[in-house]
Formats: structure tokens, sequence, C-alpha cells
């Protein structure tokens, strides 16, 4: 076989123009692909924020693309004023700070013993949450347990239920792992009891994964729907997700009895309103990427190394 430097220079170059040419052509298409992902989520999203700002007769003309038509802003004071809406966010945001936190302890407290090699039976409960992420009770033995512990109708009812993500857990757990072990030994040989290297050394040094990890946490219980739907009953704890779904479905009775003035009438609709209170109840979530967004590709990466 001809060796590298027996291949004439004439060939080199073409191989090398050829594989340049590819990876141009592969960039090119990986570029073209990640901007239609971005277009099919930013301009559903647009479109919402624009009929939002849109004088009701032009939303219901069907005029309102990408750009609000006859700007106004009637439609979030309506929805502000005229609702529940803030006391649904109000319940949420509770929920969400409250939980987020109590995940992020439970989580740490559980991830920590289980990054110990030398943990007694360590395979067992690892085992165990693999079950669980596979396995679970169901509706009926979830609303059942929730009744018996006399959680229904308690807020407490959408904490207690998704306190530990398995999955989640395991990102932190592999992360641990990941530290130098180095750093560890010489705490301990300070005196550091686990508890004080947790808190101290262990934590601080993975901000990237404990930032992700909230984040996800913080999502799920601002989106959580289904729980809020099942375990609440009183209208004064609904959270914002319940709020926005009987919103939607009595929108239109809700325009029908406002008292609107000759300057007002035909700023609101039901298409108005209901993406104003779906823009007002996107806002608090999607604020909080930009504090944690450097650390999110960093903290998967990481945390997902390890299995």
């Amino acid at each position: 076989m001809m060796s590298k430097q027996h291949i004439p220079a004439e060939k080199r170059r073409k191989r090398t123009a050829l594989m340049d040419r590819s990876d141009i052509e592969v960039e090119v298409l990986a570029y073209v692909l990640v901007s239609l992902c971005v277009l099919l989520a930013v301009i559903p999203c647009i479109h919402v924020v624009a009929r939002s700002f849109s004088k009701g007769t032009a939303v219901i003309s069907g005029m309102v693309t990408l750009w609000p038509i006859n700007p106004q802003i009637e439609g979030y004071r309506t929805v502000l004023r005229e609702t529940e809406f803030l006391r649904a966010l109000g319940n949420t945001l509770l929920v969400t700070f409250v939980g987020t936190a109590a995940s992020m302890i439970a989580s740490i407290l559980f991830a920590y013993p289980l990054s110990k090699t030398e943990l007694v039976g360590r395979k067992f409960f690892i085992l165990l949450c693999m079950i669980v992420m596979v396995f679970n009770g169901g509706m009926v033995p979830n609303y059942l347990l929730m009744r018996g512990l006399g959680l229904l109708d308690s807020f407490s009812a959408l904490i207690f239920p998704a306190l530990i993500s398995v999955f989640n857990m395991l990102i932190i757990k592999n992360y641990f792992e990941s530290l130098p072990e180095s750093v560890l030994e010489y705490a301990a040989i300070d005196g550091a009891g686990d508890f004080r290297t947790l808190v101290s050394i262990v934590c601080p040094l993975s901000m990237p994964v404990l930032a992700t990890v909230t984040l996800l946490y913080a999502i799920h219980y601002w989106n959580n729907y289904f729980n809020a739907m099942l375990y609440i009953l009183d209208p004064y704890k609904v959270t914002l997700q319940v709020f926005i779904r009987n919103f939607i479905a009595d929108a239109g009775t809700l325009v029908n009895q406002l008292e609107r003035t000759a300057e007002t009438m035909g700023n609101l609709s039901t298409g108005v309103i209901i993406a104003c209170a779906t823009v007002l109840g996107i806002i608090p979530i999607v604020a909080l990427y930009p504090f944690v967004q450097r650390f999110m590709l960093q903290g998967i990466t990481i945390g997902s190394e390890k299995g």
C-alpha cells in the first residue's frame, strides 16, 4: 500500500478540497435545518403576541399575521383587571418557588450519597430508581394516596407527588461523581464532615448542573396542569395553567359581559384576550432562561456523561 508521503501532492490537494467542500455542505445544511426549526418555534409565538396587541375587529377578520393591526393594550387591561389572573399567577408562583426549592434539597440529599461508591446497597437504590422511572401506581392510586394523606385541595398535593424526579436526581448524581476526588479528600483531611463538604464544596462546584436542574423543576411546577385539575377544588387555589384553560373556555362570555364605551368598542375579542392571557402566562418562566442559559448545556452534558 502506498504511504501518505508517496501520494502525489496534487491528489492530496484535491482530497483536502473535497473534504473541505463536504464540511461546508454539512455546515450549511445544519444551519438551514436549525433555522427552519427556529422559525417553526418562533413564528407561532410572534403571531400570538401580535394578536394580543391587535384590535379585536382585526383579529376576527383574520388580518393579523406577524405584526399588530391597530395596536392597543385593552386586552391586557381586561385580563389583569376583570379576571382572577393575578390570583392564579400568585398561586402558581408560590407552588413553583416552594416546590422547586423542596425538590432541589431532596434531590441533592438523595444524589450525594448515591454518588459515593462505598455506600452500602448503592446498586439496589439505583435499581429502585430505575424501576420508579418506568413504573408508577397510576392516577387512581395516586388520588387515593393524596386523599388518605389529607392533601386534597391543598398546594402540598401539587408538590409532594413531584418532589423528586429520578431523571433530574441522576443528572445531579452523575455530576457529583465527575468532581475531582482529591478536593473531597482534602476536605475530609481538614475535618469537614459529609454535610459540610456537600454544602461548602460540592454544591458550589456543581452550580452548572444545579442551575440546570432548578430550571427543569421550575418548568415542571409551572406547567403542572393535570395534578392541579385532579387535586384542587377550591377556585381560590386554582393555578395559572388551570385558569388559562378555564379562561379559554369562557373567554367569549367574558367579552360579552364587559361594559365598553364607544371609544373601546371593537378593541376586544375572544382571540385578543386569549392571546393576552397566554402571553402573560409565559412571561415569568421565560424570564428565568437568561439567568441559567449559560449553565444549561454544560450541566446536562457533564451530568449525563456517566451512567
